[in-house]
């Protein structure tokens, strides 16, 4: 789409490991990778057509999108972080002016650029960290089934840094994460799941040697999420959860401050 303003960073580009994993996924299987339903592998009994596949975006489009109303989505540019093979980009398309996904994956973009051919639709292929999106043009950032899969939580904070960066004020955002609550004095249980996570990244290392294609699974407190995201700009939090059992958090770019000065 000859609309789109690309955005160039002033900084090295950086990539996020796990990008490795998605890459092999769009090559091997990209449907499944999308949605890993059990038995819907390639050379499995039932491996997905097409159409289930997007029939079954269609499906979750209509309950994500509606809950954005609630919430007041715009419907002018949004930006789909970790499109795939564009599942739900294809119905998106109807909700938005104009509809910017982006993937770390070749192949799975030249799945979704196969199936999903409408004309305000362009696909860029992204390094997992920064948006090819310029600053402060975009009314809406959406993501489902990809936080979950970084390898921290910093490289999450740094997408949503990403995120506040390219909405322009009043511009909102719907993000899917896995969400946890634990009651006050759990310390040992934090303990218990920081330990975790350096078991998992060890074997996510070891597993990268070996050319393994899996999944990485992170999880966010609360806390975490109202502690980190209003310092970057945003405000209106709201952790919910759609049918389905989704739990995402909508947000809000902060609008810009307005500055007067006063006469004597």
């Amino acid at each position: 789409m000859s609309g789109v303003t690309r955005y160039t960073p002033q900084v090295a580009r950086v990539t996020a490991p796990s990008n490795t994993e998605w890459e092999q996924w769009g090559a091997s299987d990209p449907f499944w990778g999308v949605a890993s339903h059990a038995g819907r592998k390639r050379g499995d009994a039932n491996p997905w057509t097409a159409q289930e596949f997007y029939e079954l975006g269609a499906n979750d489009w209509a309950l994500f999108c509606a809950r954005w109303n609630d919430y007041g989505r715009l419907p002018g540019k949004c930006v789909e972080i970790g499109c795939g093979a564009g599942r739900l980009t294809m119905h998106m398309a109807g909700d938005f002016r104009e509809v910017v996904a982006l993937d770390v994956s070749e192949g799975m973009l030249q799945v979704a650029r196969t199936h999903v051919t409408a004309p305000n639709v362009t696909f860029l292929q992204s390094n997992g960290v920064e948006l090819p999106v310029a600053s402060g043009t975009t009314d809406g950032v959406f993501s489902t089934h990809v936080f979950q899969h970084f390898d921290s939580h910093d490289l999450a904070r740094a997408n949503f840094a990403e995120i506040a960066r390219v909405l322009s004020p009043g511009g909102t955002a719907m993000i899917h994460l896995p969400i946890y609550t634990l009651p006050k004095g759990l310390g040992p249980f934090e303990r218990l799941l920081a330990a975790r996570r350096h078991v998992d990244a060890l074997r996510a290392s070891w597993r990268r040697r070996r050319g393994a294609a899996f999944m990485r699974w992170l999880t966010y407190s609360l806390d975490w999420i109202f502690e980190t995201l209003p310092p970057l700009g945003f405000t209106d939090l709201e952790a919910t959860v759609t049918p389905y059992r989704h739990p995402f958090v909508l947000m809000r770019r902060a609008p810009a401050v307005r500055q007067t000065t006063e006469r004597s």
